[in-house]
């Protein structure tokens, strides 16, 4: 039994020697900051904002363009002169009004072409409001960029977290695994020399399979933990490799300085603003709708009309037409009104929601600052018992070698300095993404990576 143990731990160690290079924190969120899909998309919408936030696309600039028409036609025609015919025929000694005249499948062929141009003059500052619009969006966009990145920072690190707790435990398992052995071991060789029991020996050979089992668990769950990291991260890579588990706290400012940050810099309140700004300029471009729209048009170019039959044969035109259109809103049916009243509740709507995320966020960062506090009390409680622990684990298993004590006596000792080794391998953890957290909420996760 002890040689297949020690083969398994001979093979995991073999694997975990031919993978690439140890990962540390820092080189993983820097690569997540960069391959992460999420972040990438995130990025790119913030270039599409950008390119949306000109004028041009506000409708503040004139608009140019090549027009050109070609039409055909082939209609029967009646014509009936009217009284400027009449009164020349007066004059010319005719006599009366003449008649209709038809004409029966007149061809007609039209051509128009030319360059012209649109230009608002005025409507109500509209395109102004849409210009302040699209460049708030540009900011907006540049906020949530920030906040994918550091939602990503914030899931590295705890996944991060998460595998390297992992990696510890095993490692922990491997000396139980080793020290099961051992105990196993000892008790066959008295065994075979009368001084123990066959419970003892099946005693010590089921909690020498129960480590074991234990330990592919949780060879298992670090595969399945490792790949989830990577996948996270944003690289395509199914080799099993391992993590640098030296993750050091980091220096974390007062309560007041932290609370001062997240009014200050936190990125989620920063959205919410932004969107306050944009429902603000929304009810003005509303507003606006009540205004009238003045707008000029030009254009120089050529106009062809030709007919088989009729009151002209052909008509030239070439030169510059413009002209100006006025258009003064007086009755929509009450699309306007309720327009304008709906953006009014949305500007109050976002207002609501500024301080409802100020309230969760207040909240969560006095709970997250309450349990940085009581992780820290704790981690220095964990030391302290970890060194009572392992005198304890010492002098049992001295006590077992000597036989003054039975195997499960030694089996709670090991167990106990074991869970003492986790727990204050768990707290060291937990502090550390507790205090990933703080910045997090404070807005300075980025600036610490």
């Amino acid at each position: 039994m002890k040689y297949i143990v020690i083969a398994a731990l001979l093979l995991f160690t073999a694997d975990l020697a031919q993978a690439q290079d140890s990962l540390n924190l820092s080189r993983a969120i820097e690569a997540a900051l960069e391959h992460n899909h999420r972040v990438q998309i995130s990025s790119i919408e913030q270039e599409i904002a950008k390119n949306l936030a000109t004028r041009g696309n506000a409708g503040q600039l004139p608009t140019f363009s090549v027009n050109s028409d070609l039409t055909g036609s082939y209609t029967d025609l009646e014509l009936t002169p009217g009284s400027f015919f009449g009164n020349i025929l007066s004059q010319d000694g005719g006599q009366g009004q003449p008649g209709s005249i038809k004409y029966d499948g007149v061809t007609s062929t039209g051509f128009s072409a030319g360059v012209g141009t649109q230009f608002v003059i005025y409507d109500g500052l509209k395109g102004q409001f849409r210009y302040k619009l699209l460049q708030s969006g540009n900011d907006l966009a540049g906020l949530m960029l920030r906040s994918e990145m550091e939602s990503t920072v914030l899931t590295i690190t705890q996944r991060y977290i998460q595998t390297v707790s992992i990696q510890k435990a095993i490692t922990l398992k491997e000396l139980a695994l080793q020290q099961s052995s051992d105990r196993y071991n000892i008790i066959e060789t008295r065994r075979e020399y009368g001084q123990a029991s066959e419970q003892q020996l099946l005693q010590a050979l089921a909690d020498l399979k129960t480590d074991s089992t234990e330990y592919r668990d949780l060879k298992l769950k670090y595969e399945n933990a490792y790949r989830e990291l990577h996948t996270a991260i944003g690289w395509d890579n199914r080799e099993l490799g391992t993590l640098d588990d030296g993750i050091k706290s980091t220096a974390i400012p007062t309560y007041d300085e932290l609370l001062q940050s997240l009014i200050e810099n936190n990125t989620a309140l920063h959205v919410r603003e932004k969107k306050i700004e944009q429902a603000r300029i929304n009810q003005k471009m509303t507003s606006a709708n009540f205004l009238p729209t003045l707008t000029a048009s030009a254009q120089y170019g050529y106009n062809y009309q030709s007919a088989s039959d009729g009151q002209f044969e052909t008509q030239e035109q070439l030169g510059v037409m413009g002209g100006i259109s006025l258009k003064i809103p007086l009755f929509t049916g009450g699309r306007n009104r309720t327009a304008s009243q709906n953006a009014k509740a949305s500007l109050r709507q976002e207002q609501i929601r500024v301080e409802e995320s100020r309230q969760q966020l207040q909240t969560q960062f006095d709970n997250t600052w309450q349990e940085l506090l009581f992780l820290d009390d704790r981690l220095r409680t964990e030391r302290e018992n970890l060194h009572v622990y392992e005198r304890n684990f010492e002098r049992a298993r001295d006590s077992f070698e000597r036989g003054l004590i039975t195997g499960v006596e030694l089996r709670a000792a090991q167990l106990s300095l074991q869970d003492a080794r986790l727990r204050l391998s768990d707290t060291e953890l937990q502090m550390k993404m507790t205090e990933t957290t703080l910045l997090y909420l404070s807005g300075g996760l980025l600036v610490n990576h």
